[in-house]
């Protein structure tokens, strides 16, 4: 089958939209961050369903998304965060394989429920590959972010038949409890029991300090830790600060740091976090 480079065109950029695959692993050492998609799961649903390898890069769209324009005939899913999505004005579900023929334009708009929204491609997109990823990240990859006007590479094929008309049901709730489970960091034997006990018996509330390196919880919690020389920390790392925040490092997070590592979150459960907002309700489970 032969295959033809094409290029989607972003009318709009939407909020905080990259090319992500699953990251970048052994480069730690180089200060590298780890960064890629902030939810794997909903990543390997699309691929899953476009019939792509499980790493092909997707667009990670933070809301409100993106309006893009196809200039070749491909296919697209979506998965991930609740948000109204539309193909030439004809609003389409996420789950479903959607045929793109030239010239088509989607736009995604109001997000419902969730943080990140992901647009699987077939074959995934052709970004250049730095240190072994697609990823983008501010100073390893040309750009960090979808602007206007920006315009992204796929691979058109010369003929595609037309998709199945049933679709995945997707389940948009997947995310919507707020139980972390979580294994103990490092440091955690060095709080004391009331402490411990505080830490896992309290209802925390996401706040507005959210980005791809971190979330930040709204509730402080009395530090009696001293801080640490510097030291690993991954993706899922818990942190407290000396003034007692509690900052989870997710998959732009630095590659060290000082703040006691009082717990790590579980793979799973670091895709559901990702998708909460501010205010979200969370708790941690061991």
């Amino acid at each position: 089958m032969i295959k033809t480079p094409a290029y989607i065109h972003f009318v709009q950029p939407g909020l905080l939209s990259s090319i992500q695959d699953l990251g970048r692993f052994g480069m730690a050492v180089y200060g590298v961050p780890y960064s890629g998609v902030m939810d794997r799961f909903s990543m390997t649903q699309a691929n899953y369903l476009l019939q792509n390898q499980f790493y092909d890069s997707v667009l990670e769209m933070g809301g409100p998304g993106a309006k893009m324009v196809f200039e070749m005939p491909t296919r697209v899913v979506f998965a991930g965060a609740d948000a109204d999505i539309y193909l030439n004005e004809k609003q389409v579900k996420a789950g479903k394989i959607l045929d793109i023929n030239e010239d088509d334009t989607i736009h995604v708009r109001k997000f419902r429920k969730g943080q990140w929204l992901y647009m699987g491609i077939q074959g995934g997109f052709e970004s250049e590959i730095v240190a072994e990823s697609r990823s983008w990240y501010p100073g390893i990859t040309p750009q960090s972010r979808i602007e206007k006007s920006d315009s992204v590479c796929y691979l058109s094929e010369e003929r595609f038949y037309p998709a199945l008309g049933s679709h995945a049901k997707m389940n948009l709730n997947w995310f919507k409890h707020g139980e972390i489970k979580v294994f103990k960091g490092p440091e955690w034997d060095q709080l004391p029991k009331l402490t411990q006990n505080r830490i896992m018996k309290k209802s925390f509330t996401i706040s507005t300090l959210v980005n791809r390196m971190a979330y930040q919880l709204e509730e402080t919690i009395e530090n009696e830790v001293e801080p640490i020389l510097t030291a690993p920390v991954y993706p899922g790392t818990v942190q407290m600060t000396p003034n007692g925040n509690i900052i989870i490092l997710m998959r732009d997070a630095q590659v060290t740091g000082g703040y006691p590592r009082i717990l790590h979150v579980e793979n799973n459960s670091l895709n559901i976090l990702s998708q909460k907002r501010p205010g979200d309700k969370i708790s941690f489970s061991i």
